[in-house]
């Protein structure tokens, strides 16, 4: 149609002007363009080869640097820009280019790329990423997941939870092409469920939750049971935040390996939940109701 020719025509008009500003030194500028590029590539005639070859190369040397993941709005706008991006080129095409700064030094960095890689794999799913890509992927989500600062994982603070889940996301994009990698997974895990940091310690029994499924899909019940076990042993957690997370773990083992094949076994675990039905904390309280209420509907 007519509209998309033109929309083609003006942005090959409109897009060397706008690469000029990428070097812009001016942030106001850089907000500016970036919202331009992210219109001009979500319109119909704008073809994914264009913006491969006249736009990628630049806009990363530009967008993806360490500077604009220290300002909030930056940050936000680089990622929704990214999406966009993705949208038209497909996910590999992005995901190639950002996924080595998972290990980059600037823990402000390695979030924006997780927040981005989530963001994309969400809507585009990982058909398209090759073997190779797949390896740097889990090996780098690996790397930023246990570099990340105690100090930026506060209990349930924003940080921890972009880099939770960012990991969850990724292992639940690749599913079943995970299996190679979740004893590695699981060992990370484990190593974390015993930081003297409360706050690591929850968030490796938060990711449990978002990789129990996958870990079924990939027929590691053995594995899940194994986790079981270790989670058992943490059952005299004394903060409540993590214990209602440690109690949220064992119910999503529960739910994808069922009753019978729980380990430790269900007549074990249930002495053990008992007294922590005394615990008034909101959370501890939702999770051990629903795990107790889960034994007795057997």
């Amino acid at each position: 149609p007519m509209e998309e020719n033109y929309a083609s025509y003006y942005t090959r008009l409109v897009m060397p002007v706008l690469i000029r500003e990428f070097h812009s030194p001016d942030e106001e500028m850089k907000k500016i363009v970036l919202k331009v590029i992210q219109q001009c590539v979500a319109t119909a005639g704008v073809e994914p080869d264009y913006i491969r070859k006249e736009i990628l190369p630049e806009f990363f040397r530009n967008f993806w640097i360490r500077r604009m993941a220290l300002d909030r709005r930056n940050y936000d706008q680089v990622v929704e820009t990214t999406v966009e991006l993705a949208n038209k080129v497909g996910c590999s095409d992005i995901i190639e280019r950002i996924v080595d700064d998972l290990k980059d030094d600037s823990e402000p960095h390695r979030r924006m790329v997780m927040e981005a890689l989530r963001k994309v794999l969400e809507n585009l799913g990982a058909a398209d990423i090759d073997e190779r890509l797949e390896e740097r992927l889990i090996d780098g989500i690996l790397s930023a997941f246990q570099e990340q600062a105690v100090a930026t994982t506060n209990l349930g603070s924003r940080e921890g939870q972009i880099m939770l889940d960012g990991f969850g996301t990724v292992v639940q994009a690749l599913g079943e092409r995970c299996r190679p990698y979740l004893k590695q997974i699981a060992g990370t895990i484990k190593w974390r469920l015993n930081n003297k940091a409360a706050s690591v310690r929850m968030q490796a029994a938060d990711l449990i939750g978002r990789t129990a499924i996958v870990m079924k899909k990939c027929g590691e019940d053995q594995l899940m049971g194994h986790l079981g076990v270790v989670l058992y042993e943490y059952l005299g957690e004394e903060y409540p935040e993590v214990l209602g997370s440690i109690l949220g773990a064992l119910r999503a083992i529960v739910n994808v390996i069922g009753m019978t094949k729980m380990t430790p076994p269900i007549r074990d675990l249930l002495p053990r939940l008992t007294p922590i039905l005394r615990n008034r904390h909101e959370k501890v309280q939702e999770n051990v109701i629903d795990l107790v209420g889960r034994i007795a509907d057997r």
